[in-house]
């Protein structure tokens, strides 16, 4: 017995050991995280009790992240460490900040702290005077008015606490998608001592509410920027940000010093709401990461469930393929524990995840499509300061990458100067663009663009450049398309057109779902402009598409980009079940492709745990010279590839779940 126990002592000595990071990395160059929060609550009485330093240790060792989140101040307002100028928790067995930081320290892995801002519910319920007044008088017992004395009462002396506990920096919760218009007294007197204004707002109906939510938005830019000059001037190497700022949910150029950017991908839908998001934030010039949701949740009665490895790696791989950073959310216990099962997953989701990192973290994209975010009409029409509805222009960048051509989301801003970049721009629905944003995308079309406009609405704005005569908006009712040979339904608003001679009809609606019933509503059009082309839809296509999703929709929006863009850099097919993205990284070029099957788009699903590989692909790049060689990773795989005539073709005889394609010239 004594020889077999030796025989086994032996053998685990001579075993590879788990090894930490060599340094602790600023969080520009972090690339796989986990985040941990609790939202604590006042009635907790044992903070830390399980918790050990055995047990962050060895989910540090076996995770192996460059960065950990953990709960610190959730909306509740009540922090789960002692804090000295706050609320924290009835009772400590152990200061788990501290124990977080001392292991954390030991093994090189930098920590980050979730800490709620404008969402405070005890700060409101202890100073009632300080909570954000509703339009209809009423406090809103979650929100923290920006005339309050909260940040130099509370959040800035937390902060620096924090500093004071070592810790690498702050991911700030419940901030631009939180904020709500102030009614109170002080906030009307600003807004028109600022506006000039003396008729209040109280509904979108209202005349004056775009400039109340500007007015709203300008207060809570004022108090991000106060506290994070605050905390950089009390600790400049304090890493911090507020969730979601600069984002899809804060669409615009980035303005205050926040130190990386980053946001929650909502639980359901992960794989192309990540695919959404990523393409939001990557153009902004900022380090970023994402956050996957570790469980899957509706907000309702939906039980809350871990997701598996393959959901949370079709999500990563979305973030990935556009240069983030990638991070998973799960929740710590009541006495801020953590679930040590849950480090098997993680180890093989994080494995995943570095296998790719040398192919794809901090790639930029290669101008092919640009997908324009309309933030000057998003803002205008929204019902709120902050994260108003994105599903059309969701709708449409699905229809695109479900077509495999690889686009980005750019806003105005980004497009301003760099239009002649981007052989296609698509706008999507909308209603109003900024006269000089107007104006260059006119130059940009008479110097040789290709510009597609989708909307009933938006197509009015380009009204000369169709060469409409008149347009009438029309209610939405069923109407029949046909694309590839084949005719689909959709429901949508749409604009009936008297065009100009020199304009063409690229298609009518249907009147039925046979090639015998053509109508005569004009469906989509296009017009010489200049050098270049103009091409309308004259329905909601990216709202039918995130609506009720068709082939035959897919399909009808790829026959007009294939019109106008019929040579994009990459080339796929054998599957539409596959998204495309083209890097450019350290001179190389790499193809991202993304298997996107799987149960994630159902409402119904919380998991699943299998995705059918896809086969057989054939991949075309328009490389203009031939390769060295073209090899599929993180398989380390040399493909055979057919060159001709300036493209590279190559076969991906298997695509699990995401590969990418290394051009070596």
């Amino acid at each position: 017995m004594k020889i077999l126990i030796l025989l086994a002592v032996a053998g685990c000595t001579t075993q590879p050991q788990p090894e930490k990071p060599a340094v602790k990395l600023k969080r520009a160059d972090c690339f796989f995280g986990v985040h941990f929060d609790l939202h604590a609550s006042e009635d907790i009485t044992d903070a830390g009790k399980t918790l050990t330093d055995e047990m962050i240790d060895t989910f540090l060792m076996k995770v192996k992240p460059d960065f950990i989140q953990i709960d610190c101040k959730g909306h509740a307002g009540i922090t789960s460490y002692p804090t000295k100028v706050g609320f924290h928790v009835k009772g400590f067995e152990k200061d788990p900040l501290k124990l977080f930081r001392e292991v954390t320290a030991k093994n090189n892995v930098a920590l980050f702290m979730h800490f709620s801002g404008v969402w405070d519910n005890k700060v409101v319920k202890e100073h009632p005077d300080w909570d954000v007044i509703r339009a209809d008088g009423k406090p809103s017992t979650q929100k923290v008015s920006f005339f309050s004395p909260y940040l130099d009462t509370y959040m800035i002396p937390q902060l620096k606490e924090l500093s004071d506990y070592g810790v690498d920096g702050a991911w700030i919760d419940g901030e631009c998608w939180a904020v709500e218009p102030d009614y109170g007294r002080e906030s009307l007197r600003r807004f028109k001592e600022e506006t000039g204004i003396s008729e209040i707002p109280k509904s979108p109906s209202d005349k004056y509410y775009p400039e109340f939510l500007e007015y709203t938005r300008g207060l809570f830019r004022a108090h991000m920027t106060k506290y994070i000059d605050a905390i950089h001037q009390y600790n400049p190497g304090f890493q911090i940000t507020s969730n979601w700022a600069y984002s899809s949910i804060m669409p615009e150029k980035v303005t205050i010093g926040v130190d990386y950017l980053s946001g929650d991908v909502t639980p359901q839908n992960g794989v192309y709401r990540s695919a959404f998001e990523a393409r939001c934030l990557a153009p902004q010039g900022k380090p970023w990461d994402l956050m996957a949701w570790g469980f899957a949740w509706d907000g309702g009665k939906m039980p809350m469930s871990v997701k598996s490895a393959v959901q949370l790696e079709q999500e990563a791989a979305q973030i990935m393929a556009m240069g983030g950073g990638v991070q998973f959310y799960f929740q710590q216990n009541r006495d801020l524990s953590i679930k040590p099962w849950l480090a098997t997953m993680l180890s093989e989701i994080g494995t995943f995840c570095r296998e790719r990192q040398e192919y794809c973290h901090k790639a930029k994209a290669v101008p092919q499509i640009a997908l324009l975010f309309p933030t000057a009409s998003h803002q205008k029409n929204g019902t709120r300061p902050y994260s108003n509805s994105t599903w059309k222009l969701e709708g449409s960048l699905y229809m695109v990458l479900d077509g495999q051509y690889p686009v980005e989301i750019l806003m105005e801003h980004h497009l301003l100067g760099n239009m002649e970049k981007y052989p296609l721009i698509i706008i999507p629905e909308c209603s109003y663009l900024d006269a000089a944003f107007l104006e260059e995308l006119r130059s940009y079309v008479n110097d040789g663009g290709n510009l597609l406009v989708i909307g009933s609405e938006t197509a009015e704005l380009f009204k000369n450049e169709l060469g409409i005569l008149s347009l009438e908006q029309q209610e939405a009712k069923p109407e029949f398309i046909a694309a590839k040979k084949r005719i689909g339904g959709i429901r949508s608003p749409y604009a009936t057109v008297k065009l100009s001679p020199e304009s063409e009809i690229i298609s009518t609606f249907y009147n039925g779902s046979d090639f015998s019933q053509k109508g005569e509503i004009i469906a989509s059009s296009s017009n010489k402009t200049g050098k270049g082309k103009i091409s309308a839809i004259y329905f909601n296509a990216g709202s039918a598409y995130a609506e009720y999703k068709s082939h035959i929709l897919r399909d009808y929006i790829s026959d007009h980009i294939v019109s106008m863009f019929p040579e994009p850099r990459v080339k796929v097919t054998g599957s539409h079940l596959v998204h495309v993205a083209v890097n450019s990284l350290n001179d190389k070029t790499y193809v991202n492709l993304i298997n996107t099957s799987g149960d994630h788009n159902s409402k119904s699903t919380i998991g699943y745990d299998e995705v059918p590989s896809l086969k057989d692909l054939t991949v075309e790049i328009n490389t203009i010279n031939q390769p060295k060689k073209i090899i599929l990773q993180p398989e380390g795989r040399e493909l055979s590839a057919d060159f001709k005539n300036g493209v590279s073709k190559v076969v991906v005889p298997d695509l699990h779940i995401h590969s990418v394609l290394e051009v070596i010239n």
